[in-house]
């Protein structure tokens, strides 16, 4: 990592010295131009690159992780893996405590999955939802707009600046804990945008609220009327939306302290039923990083394995 840092630092100063060079023997070259130059030559590293991009749905400034593969080029375009972190979480933990990184330059150099861009979106605690604002609740997210955010500012501006392939197909989303109930509601309610997507022990709970502050805990955020639990419930909408030409990959632990396997078996007889593309794995474990890491590889390769089809 000190290598690839360093590494990084010296491809920088020989941009920054051409752009510079350049602009003294044409002082009309706009200053903005040349820093969007190094910028863009900054882009194309391969590596993990912790991003800062203004959000039109939020706002404001937000955080993106992206993973681009070794050997990324300009003449290749490539798929995009859109990796949700967990509640309490950072979109930087995926490469540090979950080792993404490292599973998908292993898989990718064995030939095991194809090359592709790995984007982290800072999620924040949002369940990935256009929050309604609660005035009673002082930790309510007001009518943050976390959905259109994902769904459309996220992908738009990694299509904007890398090269990937910008066609539902091509487009997976995923996640751990929160980040499987967000990417689980995001593609059942877009499935023109994803073709593929994945839930990690997801956070599906059922009526059982005790382990998330009762009746007055998460349930009155995520579902605080009946409509909403409509529109949002991944259960409810694999119910009632068409999800034919969704693949869809869902696993938990036997462990759960959440007991998520429960939601996560509901939804997955329910997707059977309905003839969507589904697999399950119940596997020991807990609702922990361990039990995440040690099953990377598999969730790399639902992914972007080389026998799946677009």
């Amino acid at each position: 990592m000190k290598g690839s840092r360093s590494s990084r630092l010296y491809l920088f100063l020989i941009i920054l010295s051409i752009v510079l060079g350049g602009c003294s023997r044409n002082s009309g070259e706009d200053s903005q131009g040349a820093a969007n130059k190094v910028e863009t030559a900054l882009l194309q590293s391969p590596g993990v690159q912790n991003l800062v991009f203004h959000s039109e749905a939020l706002d404001r400034e937000m955080r993106l992780s992206v993973y681009l593969p070794t050997g990324y080029n300009a003449s290749q375009r490539y798929p995009v893996l859109y990796f949700i972190h967990g509640y309490g979480s950072r979109e930087t933990d995926m490469w540090g405590g979950l080792e993404l990184q490292k599973n998908a330059d292993r898989l990718i150099e064995a030939g095991q999955i194809e090359p592709l861009i790995i984007v982290s979106p800072q999620m924040d605690n949002s369940y990935g939802l256009n929050a309604v604002a609660n005035p009673g609740d002082p930790a309510s997210l007001g009518s943050e707009r976390y959905e259109d955010y994902l769904v459309k500012d996220v992908v738009e501006y990694t299509d904007t600046h890398f090269n990937t392939l910008a066609e539902r197909g091509s487009r997976y989303i995923g996640g751990i804990s929160m980040g499987g109930f967000i990417s689980l509601h995001s593609a059942f309610l877009h499935s023109d945008v994803y073709s593929r997507v994945g839930g990690h022990s997801p956070a599906l709970f059922l009526d059982d609220w005790s382990l998330a502050g009762g009746e007055n805990g998460l349930v009155k955020f995520l579902y605080p009327t009946e409509a909403l639990r409509q529109e949002r419930d991944p259960l409810l909408l694999a119910q009632n939306r068409d999800l034919s030409k969704m693949s869809v990959y869902l696993d938990c632990g036997e462990g759960d302290s959440y007991r998520f396997y429960e939601g996560t078996e509901q939804l997955y007889t329910l997707l059977k039923e309905k003839g969507v593309p589904v697999e399950y794995h119940l596997r020991a474990g807990q609702h922990d990083g361990d039990y995440w890491k040690s099953h990377m590889d598999e969730y790399l390769k639902f992914y972007a394995g080389r026998t799946n089809g677009s």
